[in-house]
C-alpha cells in the first residue's frame, strides 16, 4: 500500500514543480522591475469594454493612458486588462516603467496587478507541495 501513496506524492510533486517555477519566475521578474522602476500618475484616455484579441489565448482589455515620466516628457501607453475596466476616462492611476524605455515597460502599480499571478501560481503550487507531503506521510 506504501508503494502506491508514494507514487501519488511523487505524482503530486511533479504537479507542484511547474506552478513554483513559473510563480517563483514571475515573483523574481516582477521583484526586478519594481526595484527598478520609476513611478508616475497616469490619467485614462480610454478604457474599452470590448476584448481586441491581441493575443492567441487571451482577449485584453485595452486602456489608453498618457503619464509624464521623471525628465516631464509626456508619454501615451495602452496597457491591456484580463477584464473589463470600471475606470471612465480621466481617472488617475499609479504606473511604473523603466526609465530607458517608459511606453514598452509602463505596467500598474498596484499590487493586485504586479503580484496577483505569480502570488496565485505560488499559492497553488504551495497547495499541490502540501498535499504530497500529506501523501508520503500517509504512506509511511
Amino acid at each position: 500500500m506504501s508503494s502506491v501513496d508514494n507514487s501519488r506524492a511523487w505524482a503530486l510533486l511533479v504537479i507542484a514543480v511547474p506552478f513554483l517555477a513559473v510563480g517563483g519566475f514571475g515573483f523574481l521578474r516582477t521583484s526586478r522591475f519594481v526595484l527598478h522602476a520609476e513611478a508616475a500618475h497616469g490619467v485614462v484616455v480610454s478604457s474599452s469594454t470590448r476584448g481586441d484579441g491581441q493575443y492567441m489565448t487571451f482577449i485584453g482589455y485595452p486602456e489608453v493612458i498618457t503619464f509624464s515620466d521623471s525628465s516631464g516628457n509626456a508619454h501615451t501607453t495602452t496597457l491591456y486588462n484580463g477584464q473589463p475596466s470600471n475606470r471612465q476616462p480621466g481617472t488617475t492611476v499609479k504606473l511604473l516603467y523603466w526609465r530607458t524605455n517608459p511606453v514598452g515597460t509602463a505596467r500598474y502599480g498596484d499590487a493586485k496587478q504586479l503580484w496577483g499571478m505569480s502570488g496565485g501560481l505560488l499559492f497553488i503550487g504551495a497547495l499541490w507541495l502540501f498535499g504530497m507531503f500529506r501523501s508520503w506521510n500517509r504512506g509511511n
